[in-house]
């Protein structure tokens, strides 16, 4: 396991344990994975789109959708 792959899982099951809903967890451990890389936005989610391990399908679509409303 990577140590981006560690660290996202790590973040997603902090984030899961503070906020509720989906969308919630999922902008948190987007922005830690952002920060952690100092990435953009659209960098971090093309990496976790090519990992795909921790967040079901659907939600690299979902996060971009959140995410590039905004920038």
């Amino acid at each position: 396991m990577s140590r981006i792959s560690r660290f996202t899982k790590k973040a997603v099951t902090l984030a899961k344990n503070v906020v509720g809903g989906f969308a919630d967890y999922a902008l948190v451990s987007l922005h830690c994975l952002r920060i952690y890389l100092d990435e953009s936005y659209r960098n971090a989610l093309d990496l976790l789109s090519e990992i795909r391990i921790y967040w079901p399908k659907s939600t690299s679509k979902r996060a971009i959708s959140l995410t590039t409303r905004h920038c």
